[in-house]
This record gives structure tokens, sequence and C-alpha cells, in this order.
């Protein structure tokens, strides 16, 4: 049997995705955006069988209405009702093949579709105790259609359902059906909703899971897994992304280029086991001074951690900075390796005004030389260079022992 996934969800406790699936949201709606997100998703996924739906909906309303019309002595009641069955059809239709499917069918059909089908049942009620049984074949569609073919939710489709067994037992007894086809209609349709809602149930909790499970993957995939930081991959992506919105919206962008002091001395003496917990421990520390929207820090390799500072000055950008390095400081990890005996980080800050004519890995390369000055200085400091350095970087090779 295969291990369900993922296999620890306390292993994930940054992911908002693990948080839903751990609190068993698929047994309801999703907190935050998460249920739009997966309503949406789930309305785009099945638009074709929506709109083929809809209009066989009106087809059959229509077929309905002339057979009525062609029939001598039928009621004018009954035929108000098969009209205005057939308006709300079209009415949804017409929604459902539109540009404004996205924004307007789920408001619209969640009102329309369970009064459309009480409507329906009542003057199959109707029809049926004016010698017309044939017309009970309508109902199972009416069942079937809220829960796997209109794109409703599973609590409106139930309500919709248990809505139209109620209007077709109030007009049976309306019209005068007879007792015993009443009841056994009544029956089949109550077993056939039964059925239908078991079966709608159990797939909207396998599509929940698959919604949050997917994403759960993704998400994993653009980050690292010893610190639960964004992955390098990331980092490059978001650094083009962010260089070209500064270009557009005229702002500064600041990359700091972060660096663990002597931790190969660390794992030397403590071993990598400790040394894999002292990461987890400092990217905790950064993660908690990297809250902004457009800020993106990451595990760049090894130990060291890079971070873009979006619209940000040179003076704030160096005193966030040097916020990271007091707070890993403040960690008092031991490490006896080095003067202050407890781990520090060096960081090198990059303060620019990204432009068309350069590029952004210019910015990370600046950040780097601010590194290498930070280590020469003697480690656990914060250097920065500002704008006028970067316009005469030039690339090249740095010496050893960073």
């Amino acid at each position: 049997m295969q291990a369900p996934f993922p296999p620890n969800l306390s292993a994930f406790p940054h992911s908002p995705y693990a948080s839903e699936l751990q609190r068993g949201a698929v047994n309801r709606s999703f907190s935050g955006g998460f249920e739009a997100e997966y309503l949406r998703g789930q309305l785009l996924g099945n638009r074709k069988l929506i709109r083929v739906t809809c209009v066989l909906a009106v087809m059959l309303a229509a077929v309905r209405g002339l057979e009525q019309l062609l029939t001598d002595g039928w009621p004018i009641g009954n035929l108000i009702l098969v009209a205005v069955v057939l308006v709300a059809s079209a009415a949804l239709a017409a929604i459902a093949w539109s540009r404004s499917f996205e924004r307007v069918y789920l408001p619209v059909a969640q009102i329309v579709v369970p009064a459309r089908n009480m409507l329906a049942a009542f003057s199959v009620a109707g029809s049926t105790a004016l010698g017309q049984p044939e017309v009970l074949m309508i109902l199972p569609l009416m069942v079937l259609g809220p829960f796997f073919f209109m794109g409703l939710s599973f609590r409106v489709a139930l309500t919709s359902v248990v809505l139209t067994l109620a209007a077709f037992v109030a007009g049976a007894v309306w019209f005068g059906l007879a007792a015993p086809v009443t009841v056994r209609s009544s029956m089949l349709l109550a077993m056939s909703a039964a059925a239908c809602a078991i079966a709608a149930r159990h797939l909207e909790r396998w599509s929940r899971t698959s919604f949050l499970e997917s994403h759960l993957i993704a998400e994993l995939a653009e980050h690292d897994a010893l610190t639960g930081l964004k992955n390098r991959r990331v980092f490059d992506d978001q650094l083009v992304r962010l260089w070209q919105k500064a270009i557009d919206e005229e702002r500064t962008l600041a990359v700091v280029l972060i660096d663990v002091d002597q931790f190969k001395a660390y794992n030397d003496v403590y071993g990598h086991q400790a040394g894999d917990q002292a990461l987890r421990r400092v990217a905790q520390a950064l993660r908690s001074l990297v809250a902004r929207p457009h800020d993106v820090l990451a595990r760049y390799g090894g130990e060291e951690f890079v971070v873009i500072l979006y619209d940000l000055d040179a003076r704030r950008a160096e005193a966030l900075a040097e916020r990271m390095r007091v707070a890993v400081a403040e960690l008092g990890i031991e490490h006896r390796a080095t003067p202050s005996g407890s781990i520090t980080i060096s960081a090198g800050v990059a303060v620019v005004e990204p432009s068309r004519e350069r590029r952004s890995r210019g910015a990370l390369q600046l950040a780097d030389q601010a590194l290498y000055e930070a280590k020469l200085q003697g480690r656990n400091r914060v250097e920065i260079m500002d704008q006028d350095a970067y316009s005469v970087l030039v690339t090249g090779v740095f010496a050893d022992g960073r």
C-alpha cells in the first residue's frame, strides 16, 4: 500500500498548504484565499462540461415547452413554469459562454440552479399527474447535474437536490398525484440523491487533497530542504523579475549576501549534524527580519544566504543587515573557533538603481565584493557598496580565504 503524501506534515511548518492538510481542511472550506483559488481552478477546469450541460438544459426545456404548446388543453400554469425554466436555463447558458464566465457564473448559478430545478420538479409532478409519467425521467438529471455537471460546490449542490425533492413532493400534493406514484418516485429520487451525494463528497475530498498536495509539491520544489528558505533557483528567477520591476517603477534594489563565519571549522569541531541544526537556526533568525511582500530570502549555497530588498535605500538596507548580524550573534550558538565564541555572520550589501544597460548579476557581484571586504576586515560585520561602486564594477575572481 502506497504511503500517503507527505509522510510528515510537521516537517513543513512554514507551508500554508501543509497547515491546511494538517487541520483537515479537505473536509471543509479552505482558509484565507485558498478557497477562492480552489473554486476558480475547479470552475475553469470544468468550463467545457458546464457549457455543454447548460446548452442541453436549454434544449430540454425548449422541447418540453414546445410539446406542451402543441398539446391541447394544457394548464396555463404549467406553461408558465416551463417558460420560466427555459428563460433561467438560457440565461445561465449565456453566462457560461460569455467572457464574464469566470467572474459571474458561480454567484449566479448558486441561486439560479436550485430555483430552476425546484420549478422544474414542481412542473414534473404536475405533468405526471396529468398523465405523462415519462417526464419522471427528468428527475435524475436534476440530481446528477448539480453534483457533477454544473460546477457547484458540494454544499450548494446538496442544497439544490434537497430543495428539488421537496418541490417535487409539494407539486405532487398540489396537483393530486397518486400517492403510490409520489412515494415511489420520491424514494427513488432520495436514494439517487444519497448515492450521488456520497460519490460527490468523495470526489470533492479527493479534489481538495490533490489541490493542496500539488501546491505543496510545487512549493517544496522552490525551497531548500534543510532550512526551508527559498532555494538558489528561485532566487535567480526573483532577482531577474525584481530587477525589471525596479526598472519599470524606478526603484532601488538591495542585495545582501551573508556568510556564516568559520563554518567549516564549526563542522570539523561539532559535526555535520550540529552544523545543519545551526544553519536552521540562523535561517530562522534571518527569516524573522525579512517580511515585506517583495523581499526574498534564500539559501545561496553551503553556509551562504542571500536577501533581495526591494525599494530600500542604502541606509535602511545597511541597518537591516546589521540587525541580521545582531540577531544571529544573539542566538549564542557555541563556536570556540571564533573570537566571539559563538556563531556569527558577515554580510555584504549592494544597493543599486537598476537600469536596462546593466544586468542583475552585477548587483550580486557587488554584494559579493562587499562580503569579501567584510571578511578582510575581520568578519562579524557588515560592509556596503553603493551606486558609485556599481558604476565602476569590474567582474573578476576574488582571492581565496574569504
